[in-house]
């Protein structure tokens, strides 16, 4: 049970895998790869009526705008993504 506890109470900051990304995604959080652009991160979005999608997706978001966003392997396999703000 205290390791639960300790994992919700990660600081931002630490290097996750993307399987703890991914579960924390689903809450709302944002997360990127460390030599990835200040501005550039990943969520979750869930499909609203205005949406095309009909099931939650991860997209990318930066200065450019919003993309839906398929990773990597080496982004799957990366043990260093922190959360953004």
């Amino acid at each position: 049970m205290n390791d639960e506890i300790d994992e919700l109470n990660k600081p931002y900051d630490e290097s996750m895998n993307f399987s703890q990304v991914l579960d924390y995604m689903k809450d709302g959080r944002c997360f990127k790869l460390p030599k990835w652009s200040d501005d550039v991160y990943i969520s979750i979005k869930e499909p609203d009526e205005y949406s095309e999608m009909t099931a939650p997706y991860l997209f990318v978001t930066s200065r450019f705008g919003m993309v839906p966003w398929i990773p990597t392997m080496i982004e799957v396999m990366s043990t260093e993504w922190i959360e953004t703000r």
